[in-house]
C-alpha cells in the first residue's frame, strides 16, 4: 500500500461506519385496491402511504439506520383476493422488505399466512377482521412457528362491535328515544360477516333494549348502493321504499 493510500485508509476509519457507509434504501411493498369497486380508498391509502414516505425521506430518512431511505414499491389488487395474494407475491420477489396495506380484510387475509411463510414483516394499516393476526400470533404462542411477522395498527372487529353498541346506546340516551329494533347491513365478504358477528355478540353481552335484524345483501363489497341498501331496510320493515313506485 503507497503512503498517500495508507493516509487515504487511515482518514477514512477515523469517520463513523454510519457515514462511511451509502444510506440503504427499504423498500416498502403496499398492495391496495386502486380499480374496481374499492379503487376510492385503495387510491386514498397509496396516496397517504406516498406522503408519509416523501416526508420521511425529505426529513433526512430513518436516522436509526444512517438516513435511509424509503422506497414505496406499489400494486393493485384490483379488489380481488387472488390477485391480492399474487402481487404481494410478486413485490417480495421484486425485493420488498417489508409489505402493508391491502385493506380488505379477505385480501389481507391471503397476504399474511404469504408474509409469515416468507418471513416478511407486514404492518397491516388498515383492517378489521381479527382472525389474520390472531390466528398467527397463535400458532407463535403454541410453538408451531418461531417469529410473529405479521402485525395490525388498526383496531379488531371485536372493539368495533364494542364500540358500536356502546355509542349506539349513549346516542339514543342522548336523544331520549328507546328503539326496539336494529338493522345491520352488511357486505356478505369476511369484512362484513366478522363486522356482523362481532356487533351481534356485543349487542347480547350488553343487552341494550333493542333486538337486532341482520339483513345480508347479494352484493359483493364496493358494489351494493344507496339506493339498494334503503330498498333492503325497508323491505325488512314491510314498508314501500319512499318515492319508488310499485312494479304492476
Amino acid at each position: 500500500m503507497t503512503c498517500r493510500a495508507a493516509a487515504a485508509a487511515a482518514g477514512l476509519g477515523a469517520f463513523p461506519a454510519v457515514l462511511r457507509a451509502q444510506p440503504r434504501t427499504i423498500k416498502i411493498g403496499m398492495v391496495e385496491p386502486v380499480s374496481g369497486p374499492m379503487a376510492d380508498v385503495g387510491q386514498d391509502s397509496r396516496l397517504g402511504a406516498q406522503i408519509a414516505v416523501d416526508a420521511i425521506n425529505a426529513a433526512g430518512g430513518i436516522k436509526s439506520l444512517g438516513g435511509a431511505k424509503l422506497e414505496l414499491m406499489t400494486a393493485d389488487s384490483q379488489t380481488k383476493v387472488e390477485v391480492a395474494r399474487a402481487e404481494a407475491e410478486r413485490l417480495i420477489n421484486a425485493g420488498a422488505q417489508l409489505l402493508t396495506g391491502a385493506f380488505h380484510s379477505a385480501h389481507v387475509a391471503t397476504i399474511a399466512p404469504l408474509a409469515q411463510q416468507r418471513r416478511i414483516p407486514y404492518i397491516i394499516d388498515i383492517t378489521a377482521a381479527d382472525q389474520p393476526t390472531a390466528n398467527i400470533a397463535k400458532s407463535v404462542r403454541d410453538g408451531q412457528q418461531k417469529l410473529q411477522y405479521v402485525y395490525r395498527i388498526f383496531p379488531g372487529s371485536a372493539t368495533f362491535g364494542r364500540n358500536a353498541v356502546r355509542f349506539m346506546t349513549d346516542i339514543f340516551k342522548e336523544a331520549g328515544v328507546s328503539p326496539k329494533r336494529v338493522v345491520v347491513l352488511y357486505s356478505n365478504d369476511l369484512f362484513g360477516k366478522t363486522q356482523t358477528e362481532s356487533f351481534l355478540a356485543a349487542q347480547k353481552a350488553a343487552n341494550p333494549g333493542f333486538d337486532v335484524v341482520e339483513v345480508s345483501p347479494p352484493f359483493d363489497a364496493g358494489d351494493i348502493t344507496t339506493f339498494a341498501a334503503l330498498k333492503l331496510i325497508f323491505e325488512v320493515w314491510g314498508l314501500g321504499l319512499p318515492g319508488a313506485r310499485r312494479a304492476p
